[in-house]
């Protein structure tokens, strides 16, 4: 295992939703923390594609191939790293309000209508054993394979916005933290995006204080 994949390893997944889980690959972006800089987790493609195989959002062979992709378009790169970041920050901006009591920015939310069409192509229903699902084509070029990433984390993102969970998404309580998470405790109250982490900091800093 690379130095770079076992950093991004290390990065913990406690949203309870990959799109979530990506959401929270930077730090730094909520008004109102006393985070004071921005801070990312995720430096290059290498690392998006290491995240989404940490996430499970793509298998190993998948990886594998898309790792191959990457190699052989080096020049097209760093465009394919902008896109899913700025969608990653379009998508942090859409649900930060909404995880907060607010209401949905309808701009943010036709950037999402766009890239689900835009996706669309990379998405297709398949017959298996166990009945048809939804399945990501194989990729033959960066820009497919920078759509079916997209793809994948938006189809998670309208489910969310669609479905009961959205009435259980939050953001960390931590004043330090800018997380976002979905309650799925029995009595609905959590606070913190990691109990072991922001809530024993805040219970310690309370309890100093």
């Amino acid at each position: 295992m690379s130095v770079s994949q076992s950093k991004i390893n290390a990065i913990r997944l406690v949203g309870g939703l990959s799109v979530l889980d990506f959401l929270n690959t930077c730090d730094g972006r909520r008004p109102g923390t006393g985070l004071t800089a921005v801070v990312d987790k995720l430096s290059c493609l290498e690392d998006i594609l290491h995240w989404y195989l940490h996430a499970g959002l793509v298998g190993a062979d998948e990886h594998r191939g898309f790792s191959r992709l990457a190699e052989q378009s080096a020049l097209q790169q760093v465009s394919a790293f902008r896109q899913l970041i700025d969608f990653r920050e379009a998508l942090y901006q859409l649900l930060l309000p909404v995880a907060l009591g607010n209401g949905v920015d309808e701009r943010l939310l036709e950037a999402l209508n766009e890239q689900l069409v835009k996706t669309a192509p990379e998405r297709v229903l398949i017959a298996t054993p166990f009945g048809v699902i939804w399945h990501w084509r194989a990729c033959d070029s960066l820009p497919a394979m920078t759509a079916s990433l997209i793809g994948r984390v938006a189809v998670q993102a309208a489910a969310l916005l669609t479905g009961p969970d959205l009435l259980r998404l939050k953001a960390c309580a931590a004043p330090n933290c800018d997380w976002l998470f979905v309650d799925l405790s029995k009595n609905g109250r959590r606070r913190w995006c990691q109990m072991n982490v922001c809530g024993s900091r805040e219970k310690a800093r309370r309890w100093g204080g």
